[in-house]
């Protein structure tokens, strides 16, 4: 740019000293640099665009068809109806196997809301004080949208439901201080050292209770990892598996405490695990559901409006458990394929004695 207002002044120069030669040649050398800026900006133009296309695209909903392998599922369907949910990422695997069932952007990074408490929780269900008690500090008092108050007392157990069921910010800071204390270090130490353990590559915590924070962040496919480890712990089972619960505090104050997961009631099977909500985060919701022996879990993050969490969730589940059926079908016609269809012998109707099957000349 700087080169073509030099050649502009010097034509100027030229045309005032009425070298019309020299002059010629600078107007054929303008229109040729002109004509190269407007190509270069065009260029330019075409590989933004392409390359904000690249970045901002958004991952379609996928149904693993490589599990079914089966063409008259209605994968087409499947897919349009899920292109239709408010959801920006998912996750939906076979608990048992692992197989992948659905997903979408499940290694976008995004806040993790209070599924964060997931992490919060199953360090303490490890740490092996769930009988001890915690005291409530005045941090753990003022922690936005936490309901306890500084000076109670809870057994470190009932705090956990206090935390995991109504998701009680104030409950899950409490819990992080006791746990940091006797390693003086901050608790989010704690969080990202187990979160590397598992293999949690895209994720990063700040804090116990996942309120926003741009450098607090995780994945559809990293929550579902914590899940999946979470979920083997049998004092972490029996906490997220309960839609109430009543506790209380070590003076005898009763406290009835009421899930925020609300599969629980309209979905037959849910047991477990944890909702979050923020503005940033819009509505998310790690869950767990058993049906005739299928155990199938789902992580769905920034549905919006929030309250969408669960009825998209059923959505998925569906679909879900119709893919498990396909699946079991499939695996029951290669066993009979495998024995080769072998007859069975025939019974004589008279003496009920098994009468050989002919031999094949």
């Amino acid at each position: 740019m700087i080169v073509y207002y030099v050649v502009i002044y010097n034509f100027a120069v030229l045309l005032k000293k009425k070298d019309l030669k020299r002059v010629m040649s600078l107007k054929s050398k303008i229109q040729s640099i002109k004509l190269n800026w407007v190509l270069v900006m065009c260029l330019m133009m075409v590989c933004i665009s392409t390359t904000s296309w690249a970045i901002t695209a958004p991952e379609h909903p996928t149904i693993y068809s490589a599990a079914l392998d089966d063409p008259s599922f209605p994968s087409d369907t499947v897919d349009a109806q899920l292109s239709a949910l408010s959801a920006e990422a998912w996750i939906m695997i076979d608990a048992e196997t692992g197989t992948l069932l659905s997903s979408k952007n499940p290694d976008k990074r995004m806040y993790p809301a209070s599924l964060t408490k997931m992490m919060t929780c199953i360090l303490a269900c490890e740490s092996g004080r769930l009988s001890e008690i915690v005291t409530i500090s005045a941090a753990a008092a003022a922690t936005e949208c936490g309901n306890v108050r500084k000076g109670e007392k809870y057994v470190l157990r009932d705090l956990l439901y206090r935390a995991m069921l109504p998701s009680d910010n104030g409950a899950a800071h409490a819990i992080g201080e006791f746990l940091a204390a006797p390693d003086s270090v901050p608790f989010a130490d704690l969080m990202n050292k187990k979160a590397k353990e598992l293999g949690m590559n895209n994720t990063h915590f700040v804090n116990a209770h996942g309120l926003p924070n741009e450098n607090h962040y995780s994945t559809a496919r990293d929550m579902m990892t914590l899940q999946q480890y979470c979920m083997k712990n049998k004092d972490f089972a029996e906490i997220v598996s309960n839609p109430t619960r009543d506790i209380t505090t070590t003076t005898g104050k009763a406290i009835h405490l009421k899930s925020t997961n609300r599969l629980f009631g309209r979905y037959d099977g849910c047991i477990g695990v944890k909702t979050g909500t923020t503005r940033a985060a819009g509505g998310c919701l790690a869950s767990a559901v058993v049906r005739d022996g299928v155990k199938i879990y789902l992580v769905l993050l920034k549905c919006k409006p929030a309250r969408q969490r669960t009825d998209e969730s059923i959505v998925l589940y569906d679909k879900g458990f119709e893919m498990m059926k396909t699946i079991a079908a499939k695996k029951k016609k290669q066993q009979r394929e495998k024995r080769g269809n072998v007859p069975r012998p025939k019974k004589n109707v008279y003496n009920h004695q098994e009468v050989p099957t002919p031999k094949k000349k």
